[in-house]
């Protein structure tokens, strides 16, 4: 049986996600990733900013990739979804997304349900999963971190959170904390006992202070492959 397991002590965003994950795919990369060759000719600042969910589920529909990575997707959408409703206190169908809705937020949610699809891990756990404190700039102005959208996601799920109150920044987007939960993350203090088969750290964007970034490994059982 193989797991996923993410080290979020230096946060989680949604393009950390996707390169942890993409890196854990080895040999497996090229033709996982064959699909999102539509995603990659779309423009990042063209038609799809600002989409609407309805919109979002229409081009993941539309996409050559496994039905399995599609679903993972969708999901990973939804958690997003019900958060930004919950935030403006509108129905989750009427939700249009503004940062998440942008292609390059797109291109990190699906392919980092096609890479955990072709890893195939029956189950996922991360760790404590630490945010900063302070505010951020986005669409919506200044707002605090953590940021809102975070925070009503932080609300209906069983996962751990620390505030590392020497980062006055974000540490965890709503892309990144969705990857989680749309992949049905559950709590570990440590890696699972098992043989790590590969192990992946990507970095992200801002600038946090901290030095690591995201680290997912791939554990199988040990009695398995390692006799």
């Amino acid at each position: 049986m193989k797991i996923l397991y993410f080290d979020c002590t230096n946060g989680v965003s949604g393009d950390m996600a996707y390169e942890a994950l993409k890196g854990l795919l080895g040999e497996k990369e090229k033709d996982a990733l064959e699909g999102m060759e539509m995603l990659h000719s779309l423009d990042s600042h063209g038609e799809h900013c600002h989409s609407s969910y309805s919109s979002i589920k229409d081009l993941i529909g539309s996409l050559d990739i496994s039905k399995g990575a599609k679903e993972k997707a969708l999901s990973i959408y939804s958690v997003i979804a019900e958060a930004e409703a919950s935030v403006h206190d509108a129905p989750v169908e009427k939700v249009h997304f503004h940062e998440v809705g942008r292609i390059e937020a797109v291109r990190n949610v699906v392919g980092a349900a096609v890479c955990a699809d072709a890893l195939a891990a029956a189950k996922v756990f991360c760790s404590e999963i630490h945010d900063g404190i302070g505010f951020v700039e986005c669409s919506h102005g200044t707002i605090p971190v953590p940021v809102p959208a975070v925070m009503a996601m932080r609300r209906n799920s069983g996962l751990v959170f620390a505030a590392d109150e020497s980062v006055a920044t974000e540490m965890v987007t709503p892309t990144g904390l969705a990857v989680l939960m749309g992949l049905g993350a559950e709590y570990s203090r440590e890696i699972p006992e098992g043989c790590v088969l590969r192990k992946a750290t990507a970095f992200g964007k801002r600038e946090t202070g901290r030095n690591g970034g995201l680290t997912a490994c791939l554990v199988e059982d040990c009695a398995r492959i390692c006799p």
